[in-house]
């Protein structure tokens, strides 16, 4: 009876062993890694980089990564993110072939012509992936999530490096007007988020740290995002639009949002910090930031620097002109906002 048990026994493993041997024969290293990724996380979106147009209709974000420290259970396999807290999805890469790349030196492109009533600069004034306004800023401008692009983008899924579109077209406004203003300002364009989403804030970490030990002078860091919402359809799109934006002198513009991690352990300075902020914008021009969001299970970055900002201006359902209208109001509420708690701008000349 003993030897029937294990007859049968040695018999089923065979058959078991045939079945994985074919399977994993039948396909190719990357194919067999995306088996092995949907069968895993049946949540993760495997993304091929000729079909992302079409294959994601909501937007990206690694909200639940806390810099260095990336320790949520799906960030254990770089191939793959699990769903956040915040209930979206990140794109899963999988061969080299489909990683999306980008020219490290490609500056933001702003409008090429002189500086005008728009108060655009050139593109030749960004070299090796930054501008600085001052030999002496106080003010770090950078994005962790520099791919985010709004809803006129014409290619990619509202996350690319279509410049033009993005969150770094809107930095680059608000660098202007701030310098305007005489702050001296730093924007780093460097992509912290193509190719490896998943190291976004590890890596937009290090760039926070080399510009805060070159520049003892900073100590306000900023980093710009644009929010995230539901535009699998025409209606959710006309809601994400109609929602995230308000009318500020006459003209549409996109509203803004300040976060706040609550893992850091200066949360309660920096919730001070978007409180104020929020009660200036709310006194200029009402309606134009939304409440301030907390979320406790993240850090963000925020404990790198004495005044860190997360924003997000605008979101994937409003447009790039609509939220670079609303980064000079946003220059303008930080400016009073410093200003009248005693803290000297530099003059923004070289």
């Amino acid at each position: 009876m003993k030897h029937i048990k294990y007859i049968k026994t040695l018999t089923v493993s065979c058959l078991i062993i045939g079945m994985c041997t074919t399977t994993s024969l039948a396909l190719s290293k990357d194919d067999f890694l995306e088996f092995l990724i949907n069968s895993s996380y049946p949540e993760s979106q495997n993304v091929d980089k000729s079909k992302e147009e079409n294959t994601k209709k909501t937007d990206p974000k690694d909200d639940s990564k806390e810099g260095t420290a990336d320790k949520s259970p799906a960030s254990k396999n770089s191939n793959t993110d699990s769903q956040d807290k915040s209930g979206e999805y990140v794109q899963v890469y999988v061969g080299e072939d489909k990683i999306p790349t980008v020219d490290s030196e490609q500056p933001v492109s702003v409008d090429n012509s002189a500086k005008g009533d728009q108060g655009y600069v050139p593109t030749s004034e960004y070299k090796n992936e930054v501008r600085i306004t001052s030999k002496q800023p106080n003010i770090l401008i950078y994005h962790t999530h520099s791919g985010e692009t709004y809803s006129d983008a014409p290619a990619g899924n509202y996350h690319s490096k279509d410049t033009a579109h993005s969150v770094m077209e809107v930095g680059s406004v608000l660098t202007d007007s701030l310098a305007d203003k005489g702050w001296g300002v730093i924007h780093s364009t460097k992509y912290h988020d193509i190719p490896s989403f998943n190291s976004s804030y590890s890596s937009s970490l290090k760039t926070i740290n080399k510009y805060l030990n070159e520049y003892k002078s900073i100590d306000i860091a900023m980093d710009i995002h644009r929010d995230g919402k539901d535009t699998s359809s025409q209606a959710a799109k006309d809601k994400a639009h109609s929602d995230g934006t308000t009318v500020v002198n006459g003209k549409r513009i996109a509203k803004f949002c300040l976060v706040v991690g609550g893992k850091n352990t200066n949360t309660a300075e920096l919730r001070k910090l978007a409180e104020g902020i929020y009660k200036v914008s709310d006194s200029k021009y009402p309606g134009l930031t939304t409440p301030i969001v907390q979320k406790d299970y993240a850090r963000f970055n925020e404990f790198a620097a004495k005044n860190h900002i997360l924003v997000e201006i605008g979101s994937n359902g409003t447009t790039t002109e609509e939220a670079k209208a609303t980064a000079k109001y946003v220059a303008d509420i930080l400016d009073t906002y410093f200003r009248q708690a005693g803290q000297t701008p530099t003059v923004s000349q070289q």
